[in-house]
Parts: structure tokens; C-alpha cells; sequence
């Protein structure tokens, strides 16, 4: 596939077949993975591929923590709503609203609907019952901000490398609210920090959340050129 036609049409997955891919599969995607570029040369990723039992013992653990209505604390810090700190304002909150109206509208998920906006929401921590998790995670001795760049380089590179296979992706934040569950679950050191994961597989081409194409703002609205 070539790179601009994988760049347009890339999508997030948020419904999987359940045939996993071979594992040889996934370990030919990251090894193409691995020549992306990062800051210096810096390198700051490591890799937890997830299947199977550990995989299934993994989304039985985030879901729990949402039924006991624990709040997440990813290893990079969200808005932090006791001290008063705000999460996306302005345009960029009015994005996430209209993707999650046009999920909630393929699904038929009403205003009021607890119950389905509660199934929806596990299922994302379910990580769409994907049949294989991809974790990235870094030393927590890297502290300066620019890795946390290489780490969304990595996750773009990822994500167009999956196309080339028939795979597709959705990179999640919600697979790593939790981070100390997926460190003992999946068995990373306490020196790692989890950054960030992708839900992978085949996608389910039959399944409409599949069909959802998000709006993309205007390029002459966000392009400056100086000369």
C-alpha cells in the first residue's frame, strides 16, 4: 500500500474478527516498526505484545476498575479535576463531542441511556474485544517531555505498517488508564512508565462503527505559511 493512500484511509477499529494474527505477523510489523524516527536517536520504546489468557485476564481487570467507578490515572497525567484543572476546552472539545455523537448514533445510544453508554464504555475497555494489544511503554528514568513525541510517531508508524498485513488499529488511551493493573497483569516493571496502547487485528469490515469516518478540520485553517 502506498504511504498516502494507508495515510487516508487508516481508521480507528472499533470492531475486530476474533482470528488473532499469527504472532509472526505482529513481530514483522514491529520490525519494520522499530526505523522510526525519534529525537536523537533516542529510541525511548519498548514493546508488550498481548494475547490470548493474559489478554482476556487484562480486560477483565479494566472493566472491573470502571464498575467500581475508579478513576483512571495514567502513567501521563490527565486533566486533574481536585485541583481544578480543565480537560479539552473550545474547538478541541467540540471534536470529541461530535465523534462521540456519531458513535452514539450508530450504536442508537439515546441521551439518558446509562446502561448502553455503560456497555459502550467497557467495551472500550475491553479494547473492542481485539484479539491481540500492542503496549508501549518507556523507562520512567526519561524524563523530559520530547519522548512522549517518539511515542506518537511510533504510533502512527504502527498503525500505516498494520494496513500493508489487512490489520487494523485503534490507539488507546483507555488500555492503559489503569497502569499499575496492566503492569501486574501483563508483567512490566514498576521502572517502566505505560504510555500508550493499540488494539489490533482484523477488522470487522460488516460492523458499522467500522464505517465511521471522523471530520477533519480544514488544512487552510490550521496551515501558516511564512515566506
Amino acid at each position: 500500500m502506498e504511504v498516502i493512500e494507508a495515510i487516508k484511509t487508516r481508521r480507528s477499529i472499533r470492531a475486530f474478527k476474533p482470528e488473532p494474527a499469527p504472532t509472526e505477523v505482529l513481530m514483522a510489523i514491529m520490525e519494520t516498526a522499530v526505523r522510526a524516527p525519534s529525537g536523537v536517536n533516542a529510541q525511548p520504546w519498548e514493546f508488550y505484545i498481548v494475547k490470548g489468557r493474559v489478554l482476556d485476564e487484562l480486560r477483565a481487570a479494566c472493566v472491573e476498575q470502571v464498575r467500581q467507578g475508579l478513576d483512571p490515572e495514567p502513567d501521563l497525567p490527565l486533566a486533574n479535576k481536585k485541583r481544578g484543572e480543565k480537560g479539552l476546552q473550545g474547538v478541541y472539545r467540540d471534536r470529541q463531542v461530535t465523534v462521540a455523537k456519531q458513535i452514539f448514533e450508530i450504536l442508537g445510544i439515546g441521551k439518558g441511556d446509562d446502561r448502553a453508554m455503560q456497555e459502550y464504555t467497557e467495551s472500550m475497555y475491553r479494547f473492542y474485544d481485539a484479539p491481540a494489544a500492542i503496549i508501549l511503554v518507556m523507562d520512567e528514568s526519561l524524563k523530559m517531555s520530547w519522548p512522549v513525541i517518539d511515542m506518537g510517531v511510533m504510533c502512527q508508524t504502527i498503525a500505516l505498517i498494520a494496513l500493508e498485513y489487512g490489520l487494523g488499529t485503534c490507539i488507546m488511551r483507555a488500555m492503559v488508564d489503569y497502569p499499575e493493573v496492566v503492569r501486574r497483569v501483563v508483567g512490566i516493571p514498576e521502572s517502566k512508565k505505560v504510555m500508550v496502547g493499540l488494539a489490533i487485528g482484523y477488522p470487522d469490515w460488516e460492523d458499522p462503527l467500522n464505517q465511521l469516518i471522523t471530520e477533519r478540520e480544514k488544512v487552510e485553517n490550521l496551515v501558516s505559511v511564512v515566506e
